[in-house]
């Protein structure tokens, strides 16, 4: 297990270290950190479009799902009314007015 933590701790430093990353090679430390800086805002942004279109995905999915389900709602009144020459609608309204 400490064996195992050591190799991620090696990997996390030749990441994010700017002395063991190829970034060494630069000699300037303030081109180093700049570059590092921007490249930890796109990781950033990338990981945030990423989460918020897991979230979007959600939203989107539902509105999908109650058009579908409008859709076949819609599709059941026209049957219905091709069927039985009236709507559902109406005999409710009419059963109603007679009571």
């Amino acid at each position: 297990m400490k064996n195992h933590a050591l190799k991620l701790y090696e990997f996390y430093k030749y990441i994010f270290d700017s002395e063991k990353n190829p970034l060494r090679h630069i000699p300037d430390p303030v081109s180093r950190f700049y570059i590092m800086t921007i490249l930890a805002g796109m990781w950033s942004l990338s990981f945030g479009l990423y989460l918020g279109s897991i979230i979007y995905f959600g939203i989107s999915l539902a509105a999908h799902v109650i058009l579908l389900l409008m859709f076949f709602f819609t599709m059941a009144v026209f049957y219905d009314a091709e069927k039985n020459q009236s709507s559902w609608l109406l005999k409710l309204r009419r059963d109603r007015n007679h009571l």
